[in-house]
């Protein structure tokens, strides 16, 4: 049982060009890419997705690909998953939803401490991501929770956990220590003059931990009626 990567998209934060690279992120071995583009019209967000998919469809390793918040276009594109923020459709609901539906892809939600991560698995949700672990761009001026945070959200829910928040090569391993599932990452990939390299090193010292996740990262592809291959 190995920890996942995700890598994360941030238009902001990497402006051009950002389908380059999320595919030398892909190609570099990371497990899921996350479309994260909070400000960008529906449309646009489809676009990248369709885009990217195309780009992943030609790899002999094909990671799995989420949207960040849009349901509509997780569903629309056929997504393995949507991760769900602080405001979006309470997790809840969108597991209602995809049992409702021919999509049902992995849902998976943010969480900031234990009381939260315990609800979103009462929810049903196939994992949780916590964070922010260390110091972050994304969370400038607000204090990290640290990694007893992480052991304990870790401890307390039978689902998995992402850790996410200032997380690079030369910490990743203390973070897999605490028994998660895996690692999110924005800057340590998107802001690496070479995008491929750095998802490389990240995997390398990822397969370097001495402690198994307690959970399994769930795996699988969704076809065009929302089954898992």
């Amino acid at each position: 049982m190995r920890a996942v990567l995700h890598v994360i998209s941030d238009r902001q934060r990497k402006p051009v060009p950002l389908l380059d690279v999320l595919t030398q992120a892909a190609e570099g071995g990371a497990d899921v890419i996350q479309i994260r583009e909070k400000k960008a019209p529906a449309i646009e967000t489809y676009q990248l997705c369709t885009s990217l998919k195309e780009k992943l469809s030609q790899m002999d390793r094909t990671p799995q690909l989420f949207v960040n918040d849009r349901v509509d276009v997780a569903m629309a594109v056929c997504a393995d998953g949507v991760h769900l923020a602080s405001r979006s459709l309470p997790p809840g609901v969108v597991k209602t939803v995809t049992k409702q539906s021919s999509w049902h892809g992995l849902v998976g939600v943010s969480v900031h401490s234990v009381e939260e991560a315990k609800l979103a698995a009462a929810a049903g949700v196939d994992y949780v991501t916590f964070g922010h672990i260390f110091a972050s761009e994304s969370h400038q001026g607000e204090p990290p929770r640290g990694l007893l945070a992480l052991e304990r959200v870790v401890g307390a829910v039978d689902i998995p956990v992402i850790a996410i928040g200032g997380i690079d090569v030369h910490n990743v391993g203390p973070v897999l220590d605490t028994g998660c599932s895996g690692v999110a990452v924005i800057g340590a990939v998107l802001h690496h003059a070479n995008p491929r390299y750095a998802t490389e090193r990240l995997k390398e010292e990822m397969d370097k931990a001495r402690t198994k996740p307690r959970f399994a990262f769930p795996v699988g592809t969704v076809n065009a009626i929302g089954e898992f291959l």
